[in-house]
């Protein structure tokens, strides 16, 4: 009876065998393996910007060709704007640089224009004065990344910009600003710099010392929005023939943008 009956469980067991299928395995390569180290971001970030008056020593030899009899000064609506890509050294750690236009300025308040054509020294009129920044900056962040819940972060993102103007312009705003010719306010009105030109009144490269704080909200898988408030001031005073005075652009604002992991 036994006899029979292994060759009969050799065969059932056979039979099972043959049946069942294996799992295929799957192979991934480097490529097929998310790698999320890198990642990249646009921004637009709007300001309220103005300056700092670091120095000014009025010029009292008959050679002035401006004074001001205010050192107040006002804010303008400033902008920046382009994209940022990111290392990140650690979770905790991320490096980032980027490209960003951007234009910013202030209003210095009772700026007076004296005429360089006078024999006579003779004043031209005395007005609100605002200076137009345009710029091209190359920033580098260091971003302190807290992920606080699985799609909240909070962030800490000391700056440096290296700030490279394309642009600055220095004109009386309001009613009542006089004609005049420009031969008879050259350096004290008008463009102050130009890149690519002669005109160089004003300094053609600067640095901007950035901090900002703010939270990075997940939207959807790998893609992020992130929202700060900023605080920027450049390292040092744009003027550079303005005899006796040193002014110091600023801005306060915030900076909203996405960013998408890789």
């Amino acid at each position: 009876m036994m006899k029979k009956l292994l060759p009969i469980l050799a065969l059932g067991w056979s039979a099972l065998a043959f049946g069942q299928t294996e799992e295929p395995i799957e192979y991934f390569t480097d490529s097929d393996v998310s790698d999320t180290r890198f990642s990249f971001a646009a921004t637009y970030a709007p300001a309220f910007a103005s300056r700092r008056l670091a120095l000014y020593e009025p010029q009292t030899d008959g050679e002035e060709i401006y004074a001001l009899n205010s050192e107040g000064a006002s804010g303008i609506l400033g902008q920046r704007y382009g994209i940022m890509s990111y290392y990140e050294l650690r979770s905790i750690f991320h490096l980032g640089i980027g490209f960003m236009t951007e234009q910013t300025g202030y209003i210095t308040n009772d700026y007076a224009v004296f005429d360089q054509n006078a024999v006579v020294q003779d004043t031209i009129g005395v007005f609100d004065a605002r200076t137009d920044i345009q710029a091209i900056t190359v920033p580098i962040q260091v971003i302190f990344h807290t992920q606080m819940t699985d799609a909240w972060a909070l962030q800490v993102v000391p700056s440096y910009d290296l700030t490279f103007y394309q642009k600055i312009d220095r004109n009386w705003i309001g009613e009542g600003v006089p004609s005049y010719s420009q031969d008879a306010v050259v350096g004290a009105l008008g463009t102050m710099y130009q890149r690519g030109t002669d005109i160089k009144n004003h300094k053609g490269f600067n640095g901007t010392i950035g901090f900002a704080l703010g939270s990075e909200f997940t939207i959807a898988s790998n893609l992020v929005f992130t929202v700060r408030g900023e605080f920027r001031l450049a390292a040092l005073p744009i003027n550079k023939l303005d005899v006796g005075l040193s002014e110091v652009p600023y801005s306060v604002g915030g900076a909203f943008g996405f960013r998408y992991y890789l």
